[in-house]
């Protein structure tokens, strides 16, 4: 296969991009949303969310529950039940998205859930989901999700995590773990099966849970995910069906690009997770981030054979960590990057049909 310019294509994606973030920053929901994470900010107690109703009606709204805005007693009886009794209100509902919007919500326990960073990301997701402009997304990744392997996989998840009952159950079924493991770039590691199940099922509250210990941060992102360390609840909600349905389509699109013109995938994976990059470490945990920050500034990869400490204080030399918020400053190390690939590569570059495949 003749590989295009993997530069060209990424200054294309970036484009794409940049035109989704202008019209996201733009949607109704975006001020909503800033308007909840302001507001949170300032509740103490469960009645502070009800009093309310801005608040409370773009919660709902990303749990498709608006209507319940005007049934607000039942609503805060059903939301502050245990989840853990059988018995309780918002087990006895048969709409399952009373389930969902109280176990990501937490009030039950009180507001911490609530007002934690984690919940307003599940948040933005939802609603953008929900309320963003698929006509947005490269052609070549609307292809993916309209494929019939991608449908036939999606609906396979769902049938089959519907009758899991127990995490030796989940590892017993290849098909079902495979797709699970890919969503988050893990399907090559399946045949260690009993070493990703020791992860995924410790807790990662435990800051000495094997989950905390791996270097691979895609284990930590897959266990908080599907919290497989509280059994299998996690994986049967839609809330994770949705989100590995998210990232499944992510990374195939990826794939695809990556076939046609290689390191346009790393590219990617850098750029989406430079903002949370704060240290050296976190370069150095992902095998995708190391590659691009490793070739991006000429560092050979013979370096990943000395010592960790050795690694951290040659790309703290080469990097500015405190500018990788700064979307200019990623885009500068990721072109450094391509730049480096297209150099080294020895297929030709066959003009831009990708492109047009892409953006058409």
């Amino acid at each position: 296969m003749a590989h295009i310019s993997a530069l060209a294509t990424y200054t294309a994606l970036d484009k794409a991009e940049q035109r989704k973030a202008a019209a996201i920053a733009n949607a109704p929901f975006t001020k909503e949303l800033k308007n909840f994470k302001r507001d949170i900010a300032n509740v103490k107690i469960q009645d502070d969310i009800f009093k309310n109703p801005a608040l409370l009606k773009t919660v709902l709204k990303a749990y498709g529950l608006e209507a319940e805005i005007n049934n607000l007693e039942n609503l805060k009886k059903v939301l502050t039940s245990q989840l853990t009794d059988p018995k309780s209100l918002v087990n006895q509902k048969f709409n399952k998205k009373f389930l969902e919007l109280a176990a990501d919500f937490g009030l039950s326990t009180g507001v911490v859930t609530a007002k934690s960073a984690a919940f307003a990301q599940k948040l933005e997701a939802r609603l953008e989901q929900k309320f963003g402009d698929p006509a947005l997304e490269p052609k070549q990744k609307i292809l993916v999700k309209n494929s019939a392997l991608f449908k036939k996989d999606i609906e396979m998840f769902k049938a089959r995590a519907a009758n899991i009952d127990s995490v030796d159950e989940l590892f017993k079924d290849y098909r079902l773990l495979k797709v699970v493991l890919e969503a988050y770039d893990l399907d090559t590691e399946i045949d260690k099966a009993g070493f990703i199940k020791k992860v995924l099922t410790s807790n990662p509250a435990d800051k000495d849970a094997l989950v905390n210990r791996v270097t691979d941060n895609r284990y930590r992102e897959l266990a908080l995910d599907i919290g497989l360390f509280n059994g299998v609840k996690g994986l049967k909600t839609s809330a994770f069906a949705s989100r590995l349905e998210s990232k499944l389509a992510q990374i195939r699109f990826e794939h695809n690009v990556d076939d046609e013109a290689p390191g346009v995938r790393a590219a990617l994976r850098f750029r989406t997770l430079a903002a949370k990059i704060k240290t050296p470490y976190d370069v150095l945990s992902d095998p995708v981030l190391r590659e691009v920050a490793f070739k991006a500034n000429g560092i050979p990869q013979e370096a990943v054979r000395q010592p960790v400490e050795s690694q951290a204080r040659l790309l703290a030399s080469k990097i500015k960590f405190d500018k990788l918020k700064d979307p200019n400053y990623v885009n500068k190390l990721i072109k450094q990057y391509l730049v480096q690939i297209e150099t080294v590569s020895s297929a030709p570059t066959g003009g831009n049909g990708l492109l047009v495949n892409l953006f058409a």
